[in-house]
């Protein structure tokens, strides 16, 4: 009985022992040794209909918002309440402080909006949701499809699309700014590394008011794990409006079944809702 307690009490120091995950940090996952089928052009083959499972994740990028219960109430929709930050340590955005204050403050308005400017893009005129948030939008699906030297992602949720070359074609003109950005990709092994310039500052990351100029980089890693995991990660960098780059990782894309037709998504019509949240 003895020698099974102290069995018991090193079991427990070891386990305490390991370091656990930083607040608001998602394991990092394993570098892929997978060899996925591969196209004639060389590239991996990620070709096919993929799906997040994130659901109410754009209300908060940074999570634990105390009145994401209500708006839950009012969505109908799931979440577990976790962030989609992983670097800075603490899951916060690293405004610089004059931004951390306006972000606040739309924050602390957006459910009783005092002007149109509180209200967020998406639900404000349907405006297309801009790199990285498509990517975390809940119930969105994605098809990619692969012609030679291009990435094409075309997502069910506002008929938003990306054709992504893989070579050094030269960058548009530093002032066009378009709602999805500028990408540009090329293949580290089984990992599409996009980096994407050209940003509209118009767009917002979540619902309650996190913003960015159009001085916005994002680079993001696509790794295809196996062949039904399909991560990604994006580092945003943005001098005019960030102290530091910081870096998401929403839970992995998976499959969906063959066959599947994506909707067409009619976002605009009818749509009524700014007019409704500035009447008071």
């Amino acid at each position: 009985m003895l020698r099974f307690i102290c069995f018991v009490v090193t079991t427990v120091a070891l386990l305490a022992a390991i370091p656990a995950p930083l607040a608001g940090q998602a394991p990092t996952p394993a570098a892929s040794t997978w060899d996925p089928p591969r196209l004639p052009d060389g590239q991996p083959n990620i070709q096919g209909v993929w799906s997040n499972p994130e659901r109410a994740r754009t209300y908060s990028v940074e999570g634990g918002n105390p009145d994401r219960a209500q708006h839950l109430n009012i969505t109908g929709l799931d979440t577990d309440d976790r962030g989609l930050v992983i670097d800075p340590p603490d899951g916060k955005i690293p405004y610089q402080p004059w931004a951390a204050a306006k972000r606040q403050d739309i924050s602390d308005n957006h459910m009783d909006p005092p002007s149109i400017d509180y209200i967020d893009p998406v639900a404000r005129g349907c405006f297309l949701e801009g790199v990285p948030r498509i990517n975390y939008q809940g119930g969105n699906t994605m098809r990619i499809m692969q012609p030679p030297g291009y990435v094409v992602m075309i997502h069910e949720f506002q008929h938003a699309y990306r054709v992504i070359p893989l070579d050094d074609r030269p960058r548009l003109a530093d002032n066009v700014k378009l709602w999805m950005g500028e990408s540009h990709g090329r293949w580290e092994g089984n990992t599409l590394v996009v980096e994407v310039t050209g940003n509209d500052g118009r767009t917002w990351f979540d619902i309650v008011g996190s913003f960015h100029s159009d001085a916005l980089r994002v680079v993001e890693r696509w790794t295809i794990a196996d062949a039904r995991t399909l991560t990604y990660e994006a580092t945003l960098d943005d001098p005019d409006v960030f102290a530091r780059p910081w870096t998401i990782s929403p839970r992995p894309f998976t499959p969906v079944e063959q066959g599947y037709e994506q909707w067409e998504d009619a976002c605009v019509e009818g749509n009524a809702g700014v007019e409704l949240m500035l009447q008071r």
